[in-house]
């Protein structure tokens, strides 16, 4: 098949940009004819076989880039005769369109909600309603869901899925859902004798202490406060936080809670699945995430997971089997009766072992096979 991948940049860095790499380094594999449609290349992330049209992305300091590089995709792929037009969302066309980051309605609904300031809050407000990189988001998301600019849409959750059906009206058998997937050679059980020892050590673990693992960029929409207040009525329970955050105010809210002690702000790092082996249980309350990999990472890792419903990556947790889910972030009593309920090793382990089983039919490989099976069955639809 001929197929054209669009999307404003081709790189590794950002979620929906590294999908997309690693689909059209497969799809090349497969024997397809792979275009890429896209403003920015980055060239250490370049796929042999891979054909890339640049096209204008301008406009960024202005808010009109999205603008711009929808048209000068669309006028690009009208050039050509295409079997699979597969756009990565909020340009308002292609075959299949792949909604990664969920719907933005929600994102800023959340995200404001979540704004204590009411001053601050008022002036956000404000600057989105004035925003035209926020007006363009919503032109072009609501342009993607028109009946006719599509033929199928993948969901990366069904809890994405539910909210699109709730805010256009798209009709639920348009909708396909196909969660995240995971490296599977890097994240695996067989981490844990391999590198824990090494990382508690580092960090002043003792192989018996229990080990809580908090991971995601940005701590407040991750719901580390949370696992801040959980850890306070945890006594013998440990957390390691990793990640890119406001790390002095979240150590003050720590050393407030008088729990600095037992926690370890790590910061980003590299090798991630290092930290994964280290912990015992992954807490990962987060307020709003289409599906967050790092749930998904930690699963494949061995770790039962606690998050939320607000996680779409929920989704692929059987409760009270590999994890638990809670209603609301917020709802710390939950999570430490969780927390304590999984301090049980038996538990634990049994809880591990599952974790670990259901992430083996979620690869990555998995993942875009599912991708180019809705082609096949799309295949020759044309806009």
């Amino acid at each position: 098949m001929k197929i054209a991948l669009i999307h404003k940049k081709y790189t590794t860095h950002g979620g929906t940009e590294r999908y997309m790499v690693g689909l059209s380094k497969f799809l090349v594999q497969k024997g397809h004819e792979v275009h890429v449609i896209t403003g920015n290349v980055d060239e250490s992330s370049k796929a042999e076989g891979v054909i890339y049209h640049l096209v204008s992305a301008w406009g960024k300091h202005l808010g009109i880039d999205k603008h711009i590089f929808a048209k000068a995709a669309k006028k690009e792929v009208e050039k050509y005769n295409f079997d699979i037009i597969q756009s990565f969302s909020r340009l308002g066309f292609g075959d299949v369109i792949r909604i990664g980051g969920g719907c933005h309605q929600v994102f800023l609904y959340k995200y404001l909600s979540s704004l204590e300031n009411k001053i601050y809050k008022f002036k956000k407000k404000i600057e989105y309603k004035l925003s035209l990189q926020d007006y363009f988001t919503r032109y072009y998301e609501a342009k993607d869901f028109e009946k006719g600019n599509y033929k199928k849409i993948v969901a990366v959750s069904q809890m994405v899925k539910d909210d699109i059906i709730k805010l256009y009206d798209v009709p639920a058998d348009d909708i396909i859902v196909n969660h995240n997937g995971v490296n599977l050679e890097k994240f695996n059980l067989n981490n844990k004798d391999k590198f824990s020892q090494a990382i508690r050590k580092k960090h002043n673990f003792t192989k018996n202490d229990y080990v809580l693992l908090f991971l995601g960029t940005g701590f407040k929409r991750k719901g580390l406060k949370y696992v801040l207040e959980a850890l306070k009525n945890l006594e013998n329970a440990k957390l390691m936080i990793v990640g890119k955050g406001d790390i002095d105010k979240f150590k003050s809210k720590a050393e407030e809670l008088s729990v600095l002690d037992r926690c370890r702000f790590i910061g980003p790092v590299r090798e991630v699945e290092k930290y994964y082996a280290a912990a015992d249980v992954f807490v990962f309350p987060s307020t709003y995430d289409p599906c967050a990999n790092v749930t998904l990472e930690a699963m494949a890792s061995g770790l039962p997971v606690i998050t939320t419903e607000d996680n779409g990556a929920s989704g692929v947790i059987d409760k009270n089997q590999n994890g638990y889910i809670l209603e609301v972030a917020d709802d710390v009593k939950k999570m430490v009766e969780y927390i304590k309920k999984l301090k049980n090793n038996k538990v634990r382990r049994t809880f591990s072992e599952q974790a670990s089983a259901k992430m083996q039919n979620h690869s990555k490989k998995d993942n875009y096979q599912k991708m180019l099976d809705f082609y096949k069955k799309e295949e020759g639809c044309k806009l």
